[in-house]
């Protein structure tokens, strides 16, 4: 009863993140600046954004259902019905923007889905559970604040960064996030307040506002069902990592789950990819992008 109620409440968070982005993406594309670019001082605004708000309400909703099956069931159980996420935000596209479906993004999205399912699972077998102190939890740490600064930079000297670059750092970001939860709520439950490493905190946080950021300017530069991609598969990839090296959590892992790790992994990255490049919004953003970065192209003044 308890795996049935957790199935139930990890589907919910599914659907509910996949809502959470058709309304984000509404809301940060109801600017007055018709524009591929989501500037620093956007981010604050778009708090007044009554669409964008509603879709912050279904995200913390679902955040707190996915934690709350975490804790009743385990994460081999939980974690691949995340997928569903990207399912659910195609579907609204096509219900709700209008999009064509096409064969290649059928197959992306079936084989990201399929996938990412296969490498929480071999993850999730292999898994070893520890509390990091001390060098092992600063690693994560200095991770998370070192792509925190890398993709500061991107936002000061990138005026028109392509939704694939956007959504890879707010994936990876995102990761160091839920690994620097992971570590700091070990070391609370273990330890209490005084068994935390702040540097973790101050790295999550960090990470999390530039994440949050990478978030929005990606759904300024192209369709929500990109960003759940991005979301529902690199996060939790780069997460595993760094948890099996970073960590030393995959130490018991066999060569054969790891090629299937590696394998699956592999697939689900080939599969974002593929959306980024074939999909027709992406496509179409990505044409007016260039046009905002560099003006009309010579060809169409002639015509």
């Amino acid at each position: 009863m308890t795996t049935l109620l957790a199935i139930s409440l990890a589907l919910f968070a599914a659907i509910a993140l996949a809502y959470a982005a058709l309304l984000q993406h509404s809301g940060v594309n109801q600017r007055e600046e018709d524009s591929t670019r989501f500037r620093v001082q956007e981010f604050a605004r778009i708090f007044t954004n009554r669409t964008w708000l509603l879709g912050l309400i279904v995200l913390i909703l679902g955040n707190a259902a996915n934690i709350i099956a975490l804790a009743i069931a385990p994460v081999m159980v939980v974690q691949p019905i995340g997928a569903v996420a990207l399912i659910t935000a195609v579907i609204l596209a096509v219900v709700h923007r209008g999009l064509a479906l096409t064969r290649t993004i059928i197959l992306a999205v079936a084989a990201c889905g399929l996938s990412l399912a296969a490498f929480v699972a071999v993850a999730a077998v292999i898994g070893r559970y520890e509390v990091h102190y001390g060098s092992s939890a600063h690693r994560v740490a200095w991770i998370a604040l070192a792509l925190a600064v890398i993709f500061g930079v991107v936002i000061l000297v990138r005026n028109h960064p392509p939704q694939l670059l956007l959504i890879t750092g707010s994936g990876l970001l995102f990761a160091t996030v839920a690994t620097n939860v992971h570590i700091i709520s070990n070391q609370f439950f273990d330890s209490g307040l005084g068994g935390i490493t702040w540097f973790n905190v101050i790295s999550l946080a960090l990470a999390g506002i530039i994440g949050s950021w990478f978030v929005q300017a990606a759904y300024a530069a192209g369709p929500p069902e990109m960003v759940i991609a991005g979301l529902t598969v690199i996060d939790p990839i780069f997460a595993v990592l760094l948890g099996s090296i970073v960590l030393g959590e995959a130490m018991e892992a066999s060569i054969l789950q790891l090629v299937l790790m590696a394998v699956t992994g592999a697939i689900a990255c080939w599969a974002v990819i593929a959306l980024s490049r074939y999909h027709p919004d992406v496509v179409a953003k990505e044409r007016q992008r260039m046009n905002d970065k560099y003006g009309t192209h010579p060809d169409e003044d002639d015509r």
